[in-house]
């Protein structure tokens, strides 16, 4: 077994450093970034999402962004923690050095030391448990404490009173009693989320193994297997079965603990992390260098290691495999029937995965052309196209052969080249070529007709015949064409207008796009995977398409947020549930089921963690704010959290009642200034990778209150004291000493209430005359006749100027400046001292008229 476990190490160490091998791209959280100590035992997530590590320099709380660190003086009982124990009742317990054990609420930072810590102590010193090293701390829900070494059970009860429930005895004197006989481990649930695991006399299945080396921990990782670390070694105890010991030469256990399905880990000393399934079989091995003291992982799926050595280590759980082919990325990706992928690089590499197994490199490229590979499945046959040849998995070659742009893949019984103005169809082992003098991308042949993706559009070649399709849509440049024999449509690549969905027999185009939801509309390949799904990779990311009933379809994509190597993806080949995903710096290889995860819905701990209000920190705030006139000046204080991608975190807000679209930014302050008096709404969302993955909304809505002076009741105050004042004034002094006022007031109000006495009434010719009275400018007088001059025509009357005054409805609106002439007031456009202009016309005032220009007010 130590052999088989040797060779997997080997294997683990040589995969690790070969170029084209998987690789694990955990970050480094050191003391550099933030963290306490780079001595980090423990770590756990709080009901916030945030971090939490226990450091022999106090502990720390992380929330993607920042550390914040603890120490004695905030109430920590010692400077050295150990262990975190979260407990049902929502606290959280710690573990320290020093054995004095301190707590606090999860989701909160304020720390309180354990009542009975003293009585604890002492218990330990009278009882010889000087050496006594807390390994599980539970409170049950009476409030009683147990506490265990993984060999003692001790309880605290609610009045401090301590006792051990198993464990070694003294005698009279005493000294410990040595008792040899045979251990077994019993497990005690104390609540609902804790057991504890010790040591007994009380026969079970689980026999202590006996060993010289240091006992470590008890540690359960199914309901049925345990596993106790010593310093030597870990044993696997399975209820019923043999007991198996996994250790190496030179390795010493540090802890252990569940991974994942079926599969635990181990710590070593500055050998790394090392996972077994439950049979003891290595399956794993990573952070070779280092020596772990947990893992956890998150609600997010990211792993956390702590180390004691070097901080913590954190993989996000989009962390695909990936591989790397020297400095190129990848150009072309195909498969044969057995499941092995053929990779062919931008450099002109070639090489070939042999289902589950590594790369092997096929052949190196010389002049850094484009590789392309495509298996022809009526030969049952991989073609390979690399430094100006052509060859095959069957040993064809054509040493001589230029040019080729594609090799088409959608007819399973014709091999065709697109090149630089030629088309080569490969049919029983020969190449037949033809010129077409212009530029392919790619060529379809169905329906016995060639479909030819051009820079200009589609193009049929017919009976010797080209024709572009008037089809205004395709008009475009096209990179990438292929066939859907099942539904008798083409799909297209094109640079610009995304994918396009061309049904030649009724002409019909459907363009899906960015706006419909696709990620980039620069798309360089499709892929055909079945009648209902399709693939297509764009300048920013990998997209699925599925189509649906009536005429409808869904779009998923992924991009290097969710673990690819790049967002230029060149290629992609899907062999049975595993995506195979080309990027111009290598190759990400993904399952169908860590796709859809992509798109489960996402809880980002969205909260509003500080509001200011006029550069004041509020420390509490209710949820619906009523604010004073002049607490105007806002700044929003919110809180997310996604340790895989941070920095590519969006917040998408509005505040309803002053936006009218939505704003973003990166920056976690929202700030407002002078905002006016009203209802407002703030609404923040969450973006991530371009989309909105989760339906978490923060909404916190406020009242800014207008001041006084602009209330209801203040207005309509005003209004009345005004009235009154007015009242006073017209009363007292206008009345008595204003008659110009009074007349001009009296003038308006009686032009409102008679709105229909407007026209003056005369004869003129033998014929009776009505004019209204709005369009009369002046009155000009000669002799007995007087002319009335209108916007449109001057009316002469027989009348003397006198007797117009009491003869026109509404007098008020004129006024006599001379002895000759009557003005209508509201026409006048100037006034001087000696005359006033009526439609650009000079009237002039007579020396004992002077005063009446007092009543012309402008």
């Amino acid at each position: 077994m130590y052999l088989k476990n040797y060779f997997i190490v080997f294997l683990c160490l040589f995969f690790s450093v070969n170029g084209n091998a998987q690789k694990k791209n955990f970050e480094n959280f050191t003391q550099e970034n933030g963290l306490p100590s780079n001595e980090v035992y423990d770590s756990f997530q709080d009901v916030n999402g945030f971090i939490w590590f226990a450091t022999d320099r106090g502990i720390a709380q992380y929330n993607g962004y920042e550390f914040v660190k603890f120490e004695p003086k905030d109430g920590l009982t010692d400077i050295s923690v150990f262990d975190f124990f979260p407990q049902e009742n929502g606290t959280v317990w710690c573990s320290t050095f020093s054995k004095k054990i301190f707590y606090f609420k999860n989701g909160e930072s304020k720390f309180y030391p354990y009542k009975y810590n003293q009585a604890f102590a002492d218990y330990l010193k009278k009882n010889g448990f000087s050496a006594f090293f807390l390994k599980s701390i539970a409170v049950n829900s009476k409030g009683e404490v147990y506490v265990s070494n993984h060999d003692v059970l001790l309880k605290i009860d609610k009045q401090g009173v301590v006792t051990t429930i198993k464990g070694r005895k003294l005698d009279k004197k005493g000294n410990v009693i040595v008792d040899k006989t045979p251990k077994f481990i019993q497990t005690k649930k104390i609540n609902a989320k804790q057991e504890i695991n010790y040591l007994s006399n009380k026969p079970n299945s689980f026999l202590q193994p006996y060993c010289y080396a240091m006992h470590r921990g008890i540690v359960s990782i199914a309901s049925e297997i345990k596993l106790v670390v010593t310093d030597s070694c870990v044993f696997l105890h399975k209820k019923n079965k043999p007991l198996k010991k996994i250790g190496f030469k030179n390795h010493e256990p540090l802890e252990a603990g569940f991974y994942d399905k079926n599969l635990f880990w181990v710590g070593f000393r500055g050998k790394g992390v090392k996972v077994f399934d439950f049979d003891g079989n290595l399956k794993n091995c990573f952070l070779e260098d280092h020596s772990p003291s947990k893992l956890f992982k998150d609600c997010f799926g990211g792993l956390w290691v702590t180390t004691i050595d070097a901080g913590v280590f954190y993989l996000p759980s989009n962390q695909n495999e990936t591989y790397t082919f020297g400095n190129s990325g990848v150009n072309s990706l195909t498969s044969d029937f057995s499941g092995n992928l053929y990779v062919g690089t931008i450099n002109g590499d070639i090489y070939k995965k042999i289902n589950v197994g590594n790369f092997t490199r096929l052949h190196k490229g010389l002049i850094n052309t484009q590789a392309h590979v495509q298996f022809f499945e009526k030969e049952n046959e991989v073609f390979f196209y690399t430094d100006n040849k052509l060859f095959s998995s069957k040993g064809y070659q054509n040493k001589n052969f230029r040019g080729v742009l594609k090799i088409s893949d959608d007819n399973p019984n014709a091999l065709i080249f697109s090149q630089f103005g030629i088309y080569s169809v490969f049919d029983n082992s020969k190449i037949k070529s033809d010129t077409l003098n212009f530029r392919i991308h790619d060529i379809s042949f169905n329906n016995n007709q060639f479909y030819l993706a051009t820079i200009d559009g589609l193009r049929i070649f017919e009976k010797n015949k080209i024709y572009q399709k008037n089809t205004p849509q395709l008009n475009c440049r096209i990179d990438d064409l292929d066939y859907i024999k099942s539904s008798g449509v083409f799909v297209m690549a094109t640079l610009g207008k995304g994918v396009l969905v061309y049904n030649p027999q009724n002409n019909k185009v459907i363009e899906i796009n960015k706006e419909k939801g696709l990620s980039n509309d620069l798309v360089t390949e499709v892929y055909v995977e079945n009648d209902k799904t399709i693939w297509a990779c764009t300048n920013y990311g990998l997209n699925r398409i599925q189509f649906l009933k009536n005429g409808q379809f869904k779009i998923d994509y992924i991009t290097s947020s969710n673990g690819l190597l790049g967002n230029q993806i060149k290629d992609v080949e899907v062999i049975r549930d595993t995506i195979y995903v080309g990027t111009s710096k290598g190759l990400s290889v993904i399952s169908k089921s860590q796709f859809d995860k992509n798109f489960a819905s996402k809880k980002y701990f969205l909260k509003l963690k500080k509001l200011a209000i006029n550069n004041v920190i509020m420390d509490h705030f209710l949820n619906e704010l009523n604010l004073k006139y002049d607490e105007n000046q806002l700044d929003f204080f919110i809180d997310a959290v996604s340790f895989s991608d941070n920095k590519g975190l969006l917040y998408r807000y509005k505040l309803e009642g002053l936006d009218k679209s939505w704003k973003y930014t990166k920056e976690r302050k929202l700030s407002y200034e002078f905002l006016p008096a009203g209802n407002y709404k703030l609404i923040v969302e969450i973006i991530e990778g371009g989309r909105l993955l989760s339906r978490e909304k923060l909404i916190v809505p406020f009242t800014i209150n207008p001041p006084f002076w602009e209330t209801y009741w203040f207005v309509i105050a005003v209004v009345i004291l005004m009235i009154g004042l007015i009242y006073v004034f017209f009363r007292i002094k206008v009345l008595t000493y204003n008659k110009d006022i009074v007349r001009e007031i009296l003038r308006l109000w009686l032009r409102k209430i008679k709105r229909n006495e407007k026209y003056y009434t005369f004869k003129e010719s033998g014929k009776e005359i009505r004019v209204n009275t709005s369009e009369i400018l002046f009155v000009k007088s000669s002799g007995n006749y007087i002319d009335v001059v209108t916007n449109n025509k001057t009316y002469t009357v027989r009348a003397k100027i006198s007797q117009f005054i009491y003869e026109i409805p509404d007098s008020l609106e004129f006024l006599r400046l001379h002895r000759s002439y009557i003005v209508r007031i509201d026409k006048v456009e100037q006034k001087t001292k000696k005359s006033v202009f009526v439609n650009q016309i000079e009237i002039p005032v007579g020396e004992t008229f002077i005063e009446e220009l007092d009543k012309i007010v402008f």
